[in-house]
């Protein structure tokens, strides 16, 4: 087992997952709703970011209350403990909100060439 992650690298992996979900945006709801293989892609991307999101540091999460980390977290465990309950349409809502946590994580890490996009807006 390996030690605690840091919040740069938990966000980088949020999104690197928003990315990957976003993708499947393009496709659309009709083609998703099809692909077991696509629902099952935007599950474990979801999970990620649920995972992330709940181990982000109290002060990440005090400064940027616009993000819902509670409710990424909480996905994350209903789809794990609670799978026979997941179904296409509650998945592609967390997939629709992609743009929007993405536009909201631009405010936590920075995106200026000149800065290192593994440093966190922390303080």
């Amino acid at each position: 087992m390996t030690g605690r992650r840091s919040d740069p690298i938990r966000l980088s992996d949020i999104l690197r997952s928003v990315r990957r979900l976003e993708e499947l945006l393009q496709s659309g709801y009709e083609s998703f709703a099809a692909s077991w293989l696509s629902q099952s892609a935007a599950i474990r991307e979801l999970e990620i970011i649920g995972e992330a999101a709940g181990d982000m540091s109290a002060t990440v999460r005090k400064l940027h209350p616009e993000i819902r980390w509670k409710q990424m977290r909480g996905f994350s465990s209903f789809a794990k403990h609670e799978y026979w309950r997941v179904n296409p349409e509650l998945v592609w809502k967390g997939v629709v909100e992609m743009p929007s946590l993405k536009e909201k994580l631009a405010r936590v890490v920075p995106t200026r060439e000149s800065e290192r996009a593994d440093r966190p807006n922390v303080a």
